[in-house]
């Protein structure tokens, strides 16, 4: 009985958990739906922290901190004063945010800096010098392929399986006992 009790005890505490996240995923979306809706020309933020889905192979490549297809980055609003050539940063062109690492950093006669980017995978630079302006971020944290997982989630057959997934974990012994 006392077994009964105590894995009764870890399926519960291990539902509870993963109902908080679920949770939190909810808010977090739900405030980058709306941000999206209000901004769109903007990639929206949560608490200063802009989450993005890598779509091209641009920064592929063997470096360290090199990103791929299916990546989930995380960025920051930087201060371009501290920006310097390495930095891996997001900025607009035109509606698409292009995340690339800084090659070159220069300072004009009115003060305000510009940088020169490339993609790791890529054979040249990006051609123009990127207002600061432009910057919407600095990547800060790379999740290797967890970004294909949020684009399937976003599919229809995506919503059904985290449905059933969450059917599922109320089914569990113990869960039930708590909702009732």
């Amino acid at each position: 009985m006392a077994k009964k009790k105590t894995a009764n005890r870890i399926i519960f505490t291990i539902g509870m958990v993963l109902c908080v996240i679920f949770a939190v995923m909810l808010v977090g979306n739900l405030t980058i739906i709306i941000k999206g809706i209000i901004h769109p020309e903007l990639p929206p933020s949560v608490l200063g922290v802009t989450p993005m889905v890598v779509q091209s192979g641009s920064m592929s490549g063997s470096a360290k901190d090199h990103i791929e297809v299916g990546d989930l980055i995380f960025t920051v609003k930087p201060d371009v004063d501290k920006l310097k050539a390495g930095d891996i940063i997001s900025y607009m062109d035109g509606q698409i945010a292009v995340t690339h690492r800084i090659v070159a950093v220069e300072t004009g006669a009115d003060g305000k800096r510009s940088f020169l980017t490339k993609g790791d995978a890529n054979n040249t630079d990006d051609g123009a010098d990127i207002p600061q302006d432009a910057v919407v971020g600095k990547v800060v944290l790379v999740i290797p392929k967890i970004g294909a997982v949020i684009r399937f989630v976003r599919t229809p057959a995506g919503v059904l399986s985290l449905l059933a997934v969450i059917g599922l974990l109320l089914e569990l012994p113990g869960i039930t006992d708590f909702v009732r």
